[in-house]
This record gives structure tokens, C-alpha cells and sequence, in this order.
């Protein structure tokens, strides 16, 4: 997806157990966002639970955020486990 500088991008994720069904993670749900040049916008910040398994961070831009390719990690943590999914969104 592409935005414009100063737009609030949701970064949204589901988890899901290895049926396809929703849960929570028991530890924590993080989301990092990184710029084209790998430099941090948001580190480990806790995610919003929306319902079992749905979760979301709104992350606002600025004018001053680099144009370009952004990628957001999501971390599932469940104990001991450690689960990663990424996406990608695009800033003009």
C-alpha cells in the first residue's frame, strides 16, 4: 500500500495456531517499524487487541519521515516461542 507523509498507517496482524484458528499470544504482541535504510521508527511497542488473535498499531507519520519502502515486523510471543511475521508499506 502507498501513503503520503503525515497519514496514519494501521498495521494491523492476525495470529493464528497451526489449525488457522485466532489466540493471543500469552507473553506479548510487539510491531517494529523500520525505513528503507533499516533506521527504527517504532521499536518493540505493544500492539492493540481488537478481538482473540486481532491485533493493531496505529503509527503517524510526519513530513519529515523518508520517502520510500517501510517494513513493520510483528513478534508473537507465547512463552518460550517466538513467532515473526513481516509486511511492507510504501511512504510518498
Amino acid at each position: 500500500m502507498i501513503f503520503h507523509r503525515g497519514e496514519t498507517i494501521i498495521c494491523s496482524v492476525v495470529v493464528t495456531d497451526s489449525s488457522g484458528t485466532s489466540v493471543d499470544p500469552s507473553t506479548s504482541m510487539t510491531v517494529s517499524i523500520y525505513d528503507n535504510f533499516n533506521g527504527k521508527e517504532v521499536t518493540d511497542q505493544a500492539m492493540s487487541k481488537d478481538s482473540v488473535g486481532h491485533y493493531h498499531y496505529d503509527w503517524t507519520s510526519t513530513a519529515d519521515n523518508l520517502k520510500g519502502l517501510y517494513s513493520v515486523l510483528y513478534k508473537a510471543v507465547d512463552g518460550s516461542r517466538i513467532s515473526i511475521a513481516k509486511s511492507n508499506f510504501e511512504l510518498e
